[in-house]
């Protein structure tokens, strides 16, 4: 017979941690779709990390998408400097989760969305 603590430990979802990679502004973001979004867009949002390995200007693009499952926008991307890193984690099959911030609705576009990659990992 089990105890009350067993089933509290089976009740349990596992728990992820994460490692903070990398600290940065989104590139490219006037160039892109961020004036749909910038209503429904919040600090803490996920964005999604899309490789773009056919990018002219960057064969290690990472494109970085907003999608709340009312509204989606393509925002921008990690900018070059991190990209080849970015890419590389993702090619390999590393858990990231890009994370929002910082958003500033009246800052210059190349301010307005601060993000960070996380790699997430099993607490145990």
């Amino acid at each position: 017979m089990g105890t009350e603590e067993d089933s509290r430990s089976e009740n349990v979802e596992e728990i992820k941690e994460s490692k903070q990679l990398f600290k940065f502004y989104i590139a490219g973001v006037k160039f892109h779709q961020y004036k749909t979004i910038l209503n429904d867009i919040t600090e803490g949002d996920n964005l999604q990390l899309i490789p773009e390995p056919t990018n002219k200007s960057d064969p290690n693009a990472v494109q970085l998408h907003f999608d709340n499952s009312t509204k989606a926008a393509f925002i921008g991307f990690v900018p070059k400097k991190f990209s080849s890193e970015v890419s590389g984690l993702l090619e390999i099959g590393k858990d990231l989760e890009c994370v929002l911030t910082t958003f500033t609705k009246l800052a210059s576009t190349w301010e307005m969305f601060e993000v960070e990659i996380r790699e997430i990992g099993d607490a145990s």
